[in-house]
């Protein structure tokens, strides 16, 4: 390989450099499809967990439209940038602008709209459901590219990211209007918001993140709890 020979020969003529050569060779050869083959097979085991943890509870489905409608509501009237969410069976958690009044105000909006028909509010562009689909598409090309040739290389890293991302991004909005979203709102109640502490795993701890703001849902006829409102 040239830039091997490059690097070996740079290192008796020049050390520093032959070693930053040698270096980076080591990480594109080596580490990196070693590390995108262990990250693959935790995909497989991962990706389909976390989409059928939605799918097959329309309670997280209708809490998913409301959350991305929402963040659909406040980008369109403020402008607002870097919002991110997540579903639950009680309600949604929006992160990045914590403004409790201003956040329910829109969560009302959108449940206004999303009964009206205006289905598509319920896809975001920045979905989490985009990067579930294109790290399992990735995920499955790569392990079938490396049964095929027998061998890791960075050439089946690349080749997996870029046809994952192509199918992902085209596929996203299909399969969060379909299977992860339920527009059928109109039966939902807003029942109150609060500030939360995000909890998060990071090296084994958990680590309190920024504030979000949950907005407590309910579908009508259930028992309200006591959980309500607080800033």
């Amino acid at each position: 390989m040239p830039l091997l020979l490059i690097g070996l020969l740079l290192l008796f003529l020049i050390p520093w450099l032959g070693l930053f050569i040698l270096a980076i060779l080591v990480v594109l050869l080596l580490l990196i499809p070693l590390g995108f083959a262990a990250r693959s097979l935790a995909w497989l085991i991962m990706g389909p967990k976390e989409l059928m943890r939605i799918v097959f509870d329309r309670k997280v489905r209708r809490n998913h439209a409301m959350e991305h409608a929402t963040i659909n509501v406040l980008e369109e009237k403020y402008g607002l940038a870097g919002l991110s969410g997540m579903a639950f069976e009680n309600g949604f958690a929006i992160g990045g602008y914590p403004a409790p009044d201003l956040i329910l105000n829109a969560a009302e909006t959108a449940r206004q709209r999303l009964a009206d028909g205006e289905t598509g509010l319920a896809v975001n562009r920045r979905c989490g459901t985009t990067m579930v689909v294109i790290n399992t598409v990735a995920s499955v090309i790569f392990i079938l590219l490396l049964l095929v040739a027998g061998k890791i290389s960075i050439t089946s890293v690349l080749f997996s990211l870029v046809v994952a991302w192509l199918i992902g991004s085209a596929a996203s909005p299909m399969v969060q209007r379909y299977v992860t979203t339920d527009s059928q709102v109109s039966h939902l109640v807003i029942t109150g918001v609060e500030m939360r502490q995000r909890p998060s795993r990071f090296l084994g701890a958990t680590v309190l993140m920024p504030s979000e703001v949950f907005v407590h849902t309910r579908i009508k006829g259930e028992a309200v709890h006591a959980e309500v409102v607080s800033q």
